[in-house]
C-alpha cells in the first residue's frame, strides 16, 4: 500500500492537510472518506482512523484520512470551526477522492463528531455512510444526549484527580487544562456551535433543518457501530434510526466506551465494517 501525503484547497482557500492510502491491488474496490471527531484530527483517538486506512487497505479499499479546517495541520481558526465548515472540507475532500480514485463506490466513515459531518452532507454523492459512535446531533435542539456525556466527563476527571501521575502530567504541561475545564462545564465542543446566526463562529441559518432534510432522504446503505458502555449510546443510535430513511445495521461492541479504547473493541469494529462493506459493496 502506498500512503501519500496530500494538501488541497478548502471553498474558503484554506489549505487542508491528509494523507491518501492507495491500495496495492491491481483496482479499488472503492474509497473511503474518514472524518474525525470534534477536538480531533486526521489520526483519530489513539490512532484509531490510521489503523483504520491501512487495514482497509489490505482488503482493497483506498482512502483518506484529513484534517478539518483548523484542526491538525490544516489551515484556519479553530475558534471559527463549526459543522458547517467541517461539513464543507468534506465535500472538497470528497472531490479529491473522486480524483484519486476509479470511479468506484465511496463511503463515508464518521467517527464522534464526524458522524454528524456524514449527517450534514449526507446526499447522493456516498454510496454508503458508516457511522461509529454518533452522537446526537448537535445542530439539532435535542441536546438531552450532551448531559450523560457532561456526566461521563465529570466521572472521568474525578477519577484521574485520585492519580498522582496526573499531577506530574499537569506540571510537565501534557494536560490542556483550559480544555478539561470546558468538558467539565459542559461548554466548548459541537453542542457550543449550534447557534444559527450570521456570526462567525456559529451556523448559518438553516444549517439545521437542511441537514435533518439530508438524513431523512438518504436512502443508501448505513451502519452505526456504538460500545454499549457510551453513556449517549442508546439514545443516539435511536436518534439516528429513526430519523433517516431506512433502518441502519447497528452493531455494539461489549464493554466498550466511546473511542473504543482497547485493541480488541476497535478490532471489532473494523471487523463489523468489513462485513458490511463485503455485504453492501
Amino acid at each position: 500500500m502506498s500512503e501519500i501525503p496530500l494538501t488541497f484547497a478548502n471553498a474558503h482557500g484554506q489549505t487542508l492537510v491528509g494523507i491518501y492510502h492507495q491500495t496495492a491491488q491491481p483496482k479499488a474496490r472503492g474509497s473511503l472518506l474518514f472524518l474525525h471527531g470534534w477536538s480531533g484530527y486526521r489520526t483519530g483517538p489513539h490512532q484509531m482512523l490510521t489503523r483504520a486506512a491501512r487495514t482497509f487497505g489490505a482488503r482493497g479499499f483506498d482512502s483518506l484520512r484529513f484534517d478539518f479546517a483548523g484542526r491538525g495541520d490544516s489551515q484556519g481558526d479553530t475558534e471559527l470551526a463549526t459543522l458547517a465548515t467541517m461539513r464543507d472540507d468534506t465535500f472538497d475532500a470528497l472531490e479529491q477522492l473522486r480524483g484519486h480514485g476509479n470511479g468506484g463506490p465511496i463511503i463515508a466513515v464518521g467517527l464522534c463528531s464526524g458522524c454528524e459531518i456524514a449527517v450534514a452532507a449526507a446526499n447522493d454523492d456516498w454510496s454508503g455512510i458508516a457511522l461509529w459512535s454518533a452522537p446526537i446531533f448537535a445542530a439539532l435542539p435535542d441536546q438531552s444526549g450532551q448531559e450523560k456525556k457532561r456526566a461521563a466527563n465529570l466521572g472521568k476527571y474525578a477519577r484521574k484527580l485520585l492519580n498522582p501521575q496526573t499531577y506530574l502530567k499537569i506540571a510537565r504541561g501534557e494536560v490542556d487544562t483550559a480544555a478539561v475545564g470546558k468538558a467539565m462545564k459542559g461548554g466548548g465542543g459541537a453542542a457550543n456551535k449550534n447557534v444559527e446566526s450570521r456570526e462567525p463562529g456559529q451556523l448559518p441559518p438553516g444549517f439545521r433543518r437542511q441537514s435533518l432534510a439530508n438524513w431523512k432522504n438518504y436512502g443508501g446503505p448505513i451502519l452505526q457501530i456504538y460500545g454499549d458502555a457510551d453513556p449517549i449510546a442508546t439514545e443516539a443510535r435511536d436518534w439516528y434510526s429513526a430519523h433517516c430513511a431506512a433502518p441502519p445495521e447497528v452493531k455494539m461492541v461489549e464493554g466498550a466506551n466511546h473511542s473504543f479504547y482497547g485493541l480488541e473493541w476497535e478490532r471489532q469494529v473494523f471487523e463489523f465494517t468489513e462485513d458490511w462493506l463485503n455485504q453492501k459493496f
